[in-house]
């Protein structure tokens, strides 16, 4: 089954523009300009000539092996394999992007957190989470933006004008005086001036986000009000107003986990209906391959996932069947990948075999 990825792209382009590491330097060399040669008078030039064909002198003939090929019209089923292969690459890359939520792609040195301050059931009977915002490592009286990521959708800037009090909550602040321009700054040019040949069109500059003031008053606590359904992440952002620093942190108020003897398995959401699901592993030995089945319907396949120096692991599962409407799945740890011919690990197998299991398909997304 091919999952639905309208919303997949919105989110891949959204995230590229985010800007939350401040670390990526440009590092190309100016090309050297081709120096520069005189033309001769025109008394002195000399037509070219062209032989009868059109062939430039020393060409070789022309021969029908070189003629360009004839376009290929694919066929349907080469189409619909085409579709697949271009659904699960986005597919691989808005779990990448999901998966490194949070400190893998914050500024060095900043951080954010959300602290949950309220659980109340609302009048359709889901519950309603309410979240504020603590942070650190931005600099003092920074003002900054607020960005959400919710499932299904693209992410959006929120509101502006934010800044991290005395004890680092996330507070609304008056909107920022607007600087005046240098005095002895470069006139505008004329409505109707000629650009020069070196002249480069400006980039015209990103509207600014609303500013928190239109919602809220003046140091009050911004919080994050939200509905999720199991294995949902909550996922927020601070960005600084010139987009050179920011932070991300997320949530999973319902997860889908499971434990055994200090190893763990946690499903999160990357599309609703559980179409793509990211899988997280932790308490597994380090820089390891590990063996992990997924099971639906009876049948098994076999993932090999390598862990990290602290014995984490992510992977992207899409648990969909060819025309199951819907299903379940189950994950489960297998045990270390032991390849033949090389030495055992100076690390054992751990006794451990979590097993986590959830829901997938068509109509199984459903807030709590």
């Amino acid at each position: 089954m091919v999952p639905r990825f309208v919303l997949a792209a919105g989110c891949v382009a959204a995230v590229l523009c985010l800007g939350l590491s401040a670390s990526a330097q440009s590092s190309g060399t100016p090309a050297t300009p081709a120096p520069t040669q005189q033309a001769a008078p025109p008394a002195q030039a000399t037509p070219q000539q062209t032989p009868q064909g059109g062939l430039a002198p020393g060409a070789p003939p022309l021969q029908l092996q070189s003629l360009p090929p004839d376009a290929h019209t694919p066929t349907p089923a080469e189409a619909a394999e085409e579709q697949r292969r271009r659904a699960y690459e986005m597919a691989m890359r808005l779990a990448a992007l999901q998966a490194r939520w949070g400190p893998q792609i914050s500024t060095p040195g900043v951080a954010i957190s959300l602290v949950e301050t309220g659980r109340t059931k609302t009048p359709q009977g889901t519950t309603q989470l309410t979240y504020q915002i603590t942070g650190s490592g931005f600099r003092p009286g920074e003002h900054l933006s607020l960005v959400r990521w919710t499932l299904g959708e693209s992410m959006k800037t929120v509101m502006g004008d934010i800044v991290l009090d005395a004890a680092g909550h996330a507070v609304c602040a008056e909107p920022a005086p607007v600087q005046p321009a240098a005095p002895n700054a470069p006139a505008p040019p004329a409505p109707n001036a000629t650009p020069t040949a070196q002249a480069t069109p400006a980039k015209p500059a990103a509207p600014p986000p609303p500013p928190c003031t239109q919602t809220m008053k003046p140091d009050q606590p911004v919080e994050i009000q939200a509905v999720a359904a199991p294995g949902e992440a909550i996922r927020v952002a601070l960005i600084g107003a010139d987009r050179s620093n920011g932070a991300a942190a997320s949530v999973v108020p319902f997860p889908i986990a499971a434990s055994d003897k200090g190893c763990s398995l946690e499903v999160v959401l990357a599309m609703k209906d559980a179409d793509l699901d990211i899988v997280q592993g932790a308490g597994f030995p380090a820089n390891s391959t590990i063996k992990v089945e997924t099971t639906t319907a009876g049948q098994t396949q076999t993932l090999d996932s390598k862990t990290n120096a602290d014995g984490r692991v992510v992977f992207a599962v899409l648990p969909g069947q060819q025309g199951a409407p819907s299903g379940d799945t189950t994950v489960r740890y297998m045990g270390i990948l032991h390849t033949p011919g090389e030495p055992a690990p100076a690390t054992p197998d751990p006794a451990c075999a979590p097993a986590v299991t959830f829901h997938w398909g068509q109509g199984t997304y459903k807030p709590q």
